[in-house]
């Protein structure tokens, strides 16, 4: 007889991570909440990740260890390791963050005590482990409709106020579709604001994963203007879907958009980035953002 199919899903997208994988297997298979399978998905590594996964499932038999034939990048890691997963629950992490030990139990909690919630998300804190960390909170209750929190919280800022971390229903990531390859690493944020459009969105109001650093991620990177991009489109989209009447809202949001990218001009200029320089100027100018994306 097939054992019973855990109630969470835990999600462990890696690439190329070895040096901190384990210190992520150990905090997520330390959580207070036990009732999980670990899925750790390799989009083929090149060094010892496989070796070091196949001994923690050794260890523990929570552990499941996927490796992709091929390169997929992140969405389509993610994507093919949520198709795999059994849970009711489906929790989304990254190798390399910390994560408090009762995470998985206050997100399902939360989960639990709203049912119409697609996917609960926290407050955060960032920065080196053991040097001082800055928080990142937002003034939310525990569950707030998907709308609402849209309009607040979503397209009123640049960026998104939901990391890459969640976990969400699988249910509802059926409902929605997959996380869309168009939009590669600023996939999640369309997805939260698919999911959104359509559910409500719980929140823990605690700092219970810590951010650190990427060492191949800078602020000045070529990508950060596709980034910049990608992040207008997808805010439009949802303002388009959300107050389509409201005239004055989305001329507001287009002028602070060609703000934006005129502002991008600086650090191109520094960098002496030419065809950035080029782009964003012609950005600021029409506002139109039909960029190719460099994956």
């Amino acid at each position: 007889m097939p054992a019973a199919a855990p109630r969470i899903s835990v999600v462990l997208t890696t690439y190329n991570r070895a040096g901190v994988l384990a210190s992520t297997l150990d905090d997520v298979l330390s959580q207070t909440c036990a009732d999980f399978e670990l899925i750790v998905s390799d989009d083929c590594s090149p060094d010892h990740t496989e070796e070091l996964c196949r001994e923690y499932m050794r260890r523990d038999p929570r552990v499941r260890y996927r490796r992709n034939p091929r390169n997929l990048r992140m969405p389509g890691n993610l994507n093919a390791a949520i198709a795999e997963a059994r849970g009711e629950y489906v929790a989304n992490l990254h190798d390399g963050d910390i994560y408090r030990a009762d995470l998985l139990e206050k997100w399902s909690g939360a989960l639990d005590r709203h049912p119409n919630a697609a996917f609960v998300f926290n407050q955060y804190s960032s920065g080196e482990p053991g040097s001082p960390t800055r928080l990142h909170a937002l003034d939310l209750p525990e569950c707030i409709g998907g709308r609402e929190f849209l309009l607040r919280h979503f397209t009123t800022q640049w960026g998104s106020p939901v990391f890459g971390t969640v976990m969400a229903r699988k249910a509802c990531y059926d409902a929605v579709g997959p996380f869309d390859p168009a939009y590669s690493f600023n996939s999640d944020v369309e997805m939260w604001a698919r999911l959104a459009m359509r559910y409500d969105v719980a929140y823990v109001a605690e700092p219970l994963i810590q951010i650190t650093p990427r060492e191949n991620t800078h602020v000045m990177s070529k990508r950060h203007l596709w980034e910049i991009t990608v992040d207008v489109r997808v805010k439009r989209r949802a303002l388009e879907l959300l107050a389509p009447h409201d005239r004055l809202q989305r001329l507001r949001f287009e002028a602070r958009a060609r703000a934006r990218y005129a502002w991008q001009v600086l650090p191109a200029l520094h960098h002496a980035r030419w065809a950035d320089v080029r782009t964003a100027l012609h950005l600021a100018a029409t506002g139109r953002d039909e960029i190719p994306q460099p994956y």
